[in-house]
């Protein structure tokens, strides 16, 4: 088994400090497979300096604007083979093939249809929940500069100022309107789908997780949004608790198997 590997990730004003749905797709990999670690919170405008003073290397599928290196969160180091590296893909990737011993996340079959599944995510359920929370993520952003940048990322997503945003009721319930409709269309494109085979094979139509009794990648990759969209909503909000009632209760019935291992370890 390894020594303590360290998860990197930035510190936000949320409840339990993190709110990257990036670093919580890591985080609950490593809880599944049961990996020892810690997590360590750079400042968010402190990323890329704290990256390079502990040799983290930059993040090889994202550059800047003006094509310079982009270091990003999550990250990851591993004391046991000494690796250094960024990208959640990459880290689930090498947790895989460096402790076969532990649950596989992945395997070069499914890595396509993965990451299709985690596309869809995107397109018909993170942008618009990004519009539902953004006002929150920008103003419990911790230090004044980081607070200017998440509040510029998020006026320009949302076309107008915060205090716009906020002024007008209607915007919080279109964004929660289109939210809903993007469930509705992923479930659709996805889920029901997946049902009918299950039910024409014997299967439960769901178990505990998507594929049915093991936690893969893409129970990470939506469990990771959920977490995120319960932190910003806040765990009693009625908007979450709107989120886990749609559908019939599937979301709040997977999340439920998913969250013991959004655990943060410090």
């Amino acid at each position: 088994m390894s020594s303590t590997l360290t998860l990197y990730d930035f510190e936000h004003g949320l409840p339990g400090r993190t709110m990257s749905p990036w670093v919580a797709k890591v985080r609950i990999a490593l809880n599944y497979k049961g990996l020892k670690h810690r997590t360590h919170f750079f400042r968010f405008l402190g990323i890329e300096k704290g990256s390079i003073e502990l040799g983290i290397p930059a993040n090889e599928f994202e550059r800047k604007a003006d094509g310079s290196p982009k270091w990003t969160i999550p990250s990851l180091q591993d004391p046991t083979t000494k690796a250094s590296l960024s990208d959640s893909l990459r880290i689930i990737d090498y947790l895989d093939r460096t402790y076969p011993e532990t649950p596989q996340m992945l395997t070069p079959e499914t890595v396509a249809a993965a990451l299709a599944f985690e596309a869809a995510i995107r397109e018909h359920i993170t942008k618009h929940a990004s519009k539902a929370v953004g006002v929150k993520a920008a103003e419990a952003a911790l230090g004044d500069g980081a607070k200017n940048a998440f509040r510029k990322f998020i006026e320009g997503f949302l076309g107008m100022t915060l205090e716009e945003w906020k002024s007008d009721p209607k915007n919080g319930e279109e964004a929660m309107k289109a939210l809903k409709e993007g469930f509705d269309t992923f479930e659709g494109l996805i889920f029901k789908k997946a049902d009918l085979v299950a039910e024409a094979r014997g299967l439960k139509q769901q178990g505990p997780f998507i594929g049915g009794e093991k936690l893969t990648y893409v129970d990470a990759a939506l469990g990771a949004v959920f977490h995120w969209m319960e932190n910003l909503f806040g765990e009693d909000s009625a908007e979450w608790k709107q989120v886990t009632e749609w559908n019939n209760g599937r979301w709040g019935r997977l999340y439920k198997n998913i969250k013991p291992y959004t655990v943060v370890h410090e």
